[in-house]
């Protein structure tokens, strides 16, 4: 087929639904609705070899509204659909578009109405009353036409991502900003109390008891106290805006030197394995601020293990390229030193990762919830970036990307 020919339809009609199976890697799903075989069978052949952003286009079909419902509602996310106008109904297209946009509340995917009867449906009314992203006559789209429709569609339905994503970016920082604001007079307050506690609880601590219960109790309130203090002090360095000095530094030299407080930060059931790289790029970061974040990853990776398990800590160079910057929102391309940390603990599910890194948000018992959002701070304030890939009774890795400082100290 010449990208100049046009499209061609028979008059065959099949009712039995298939699609392609969903695809692990990276890809644009597209979901074609029509009762006519041929256009399932044509819209595949000349999208088959065609990659948006290094992304290839799997095609869904369904041969009427209904399928193409049971499809929306399985785990595969649509980038964009071609939707034919009369299939089971006269306006079986228009009114799964109305339930896409209205009660499955979908306003990602990219809604493409496709008739072979344009005046069952004109297009002036059509593009007035229904949130489409554009309407075709199925003799207009020729070979060229689907793919730059595609293309339009694909590229739009990424903007839209990316730009919700950046949106949500915000919305997290506005609301870390007022918690922080929140907290710091938290801290102030707190402190002064915790202040006149101890000052009181070592006096008494100098002072010799006949009874070992009562010297008990005051051990007991000093070591209270003290949890308290520590608690403030991670509330302070999650509030204040002033961070330590950064100097350009090896984190394989900071790691290395951690391997004392990492082993008692640990359990027997719970080795750390190093694998660092010899010949590691410099990264411009806050040492006591790189040493908490490993810290904080490390004591989590710990307490996720129930029995005999491990933890890595792993170091490379690395570049990230604008295909990943493309599919993570927020990442900058570019030559970064990935430190990978995971654990074979009992995982983190889907909707716990989308909270993880908010401020007093924890799935422990005792945790103040401020140990990740510390990393997610961190990464932040060193101008790097952070992923998390984990799931239920699966490894967790976290990924953080230090980027390179080229000059030398």
């Amino acid at each position: 087929m010449r990208d100049d020919e046009f499209i061609t339809f028979s008059d065959n009609k099949e009712n039995s639904s298939t699609s392609l199976p969903y695809e692990a890697s990276p890809c644009w799903n597209m979901l074609v609705v029509d009762d006519d075989k041929a256009v399932h069978d044509v819209t595949r052949l000349v999208l088959k070899n065609a990659t948006v952003f290094n992304r290839n286009i799997v095609i869904h079909s369904a041969y009427s509204a209904h399928e193409a419902k049971e499809l929306l509602f399985s785990n595969v996310t649509f980038a964009f659909a071609l939707i034919d106008v009369v299939m089971e109904t006269d306006t079986a297209g228009l009114s799964l578009i109305k339930w896409i946009r209205d009660e499955k509340r979908d306003t990602n995917i990219r809604l493409v109405l496709r008739t072979g009867q344009p005046g069952e449906a004109p297009e002036q009314d059509i593009i007035s009353h229904y949130d489409i992203h554009d309407y075709k006559e199925k003799n207009e789209l020729t070979a060229k036409k689907l793919f730059t429709l595609s293309y339009s569609c694909l590229r739009t339905y990424n903007d839209i991502i990316k730009a919700k994503e950046m949106q949500t970016m915000l919305r997290h920082s506005v609301k870390m900003e007022a918690i922080g604001q929140l907290a710091s007079g938290i801290v102030h307050d707190f402190n002064n109390i915790l202040g006149v506690i101890l000052g009181n609880v070592e006096l008494l601590q100098q002072t010799p008891f006949d009874n070992e219960k009562q010297t008990r109790r005051v051990n007991s309130i000093h070591k209270a106290a003290m949890m308290g203090k520590n608690t403030t002090d991670k509330l302070r360095s999650f509030t204040t805006n002033k961070s330590a000095q950064k100097k350009s530094v090896n984190i394989n030299d900071l790691i290395k030197s951690m391997d004392t407080i990492i082993d008692h930060s640990t359990t027997r059931n719970s080795p750390v394995n190093y694998d660092l790289d010899n010949n590691l790029w410099l990264t411009n970061i806050a040492s006591n601020d790189f040493e908490a974040a490993l810290l904080n990853l490390i004591i989590n990776a710990n307490e996720a293990i129930i029995e005999n398990g491990y933890i890595s800590i792993k170091t490379r160079n690395c570049i990230l390229t604008e295909e990943f910057c493309l599919e993570n929102s927020g990442a900058i391309s570019g030559e970064y030193i990935l430190l990978t940390v995971r654990d074979n603990g009992k995982g983190i599910s889907t909707k716990d990762k989308k909270l993880l890194f908010d401020p007093f948000f924890t799935t422990k018992k005792t945790g103040t919830g401020l140990g990740l959002a510390m990393v997610f701070d961190f990464i932040n304030r060193s101008l790097g970036y952070i992923t998390v890939n984990s799931e239920i009774e699966l490894d967790t890795t976290f990924n953080l990307y230090l980027p390179r400082n080229h000059k030398r100290e």
